[in-house]
């Protein structure tokens, strides 16, 4: 099997499994700052070849944001990235900003929250299907 592109910031890992979904992975004691998250942001696409992705986003490591890194991630920063994000957490912090963020500000891709991986990439292969049917049905107008 060829290697595989592992990308490390300062605050998560990432690559592309297999199946072409973009794991993120917050690193352990992760301190989320503003310019963190910009830095972090241009690397999704150097992973996809500047396409969107299906990504799992696994937060059950321990970490902490800034307030003006929580509200550059509702800016939406996120939704140019990805076709849907999944969000593996077992923390009732995240668990409730994120079920803030999905409720309030309404991100433009599928997001939910997931505390077993393998529900995580049942949803994601779920989304996955249907995104290619509505491709096929475009192509064939």
């Amino acid at each position: 099997m060829p290697s595989r592109k592992i990308i490390r910031t300062n605050i998560n890992e990432k690559y592309l499994d297999d199946e072409g979904i973009l794991r993120i992975n917050v690193l352990e004691g992760a301190h989320i700052t503003l310019e963190a998250l910009k830095d972090d942001a241009a690397n999704n696409f150097e992973l996809t070849d500047n396409k969107k992705a299906l990504a799992i986003y696994d937060s059950r490591a321990f970490f902490t944001i800034e307030p003006d890194a929580r509200e550059y991630v509702k800016s939406g920063i996120i939704d140019p990235t990805r076709l849907a994000t999944a969000v593996l957490t077992n923390r009732l912090a995240v668990n409730i900003l994120v079920n803030f963020f999905i409720r309030f500000n309404k991100p433009k891709t599928p997001m939910k929250l997931f505390t077993k991986e393998e529900d995580a990439l049942i949803w994601l292969r779920a989304i996955g299907k249907e995104l290619e049917a509505k491709e096929k049905e475009v192509q064939a107008l």
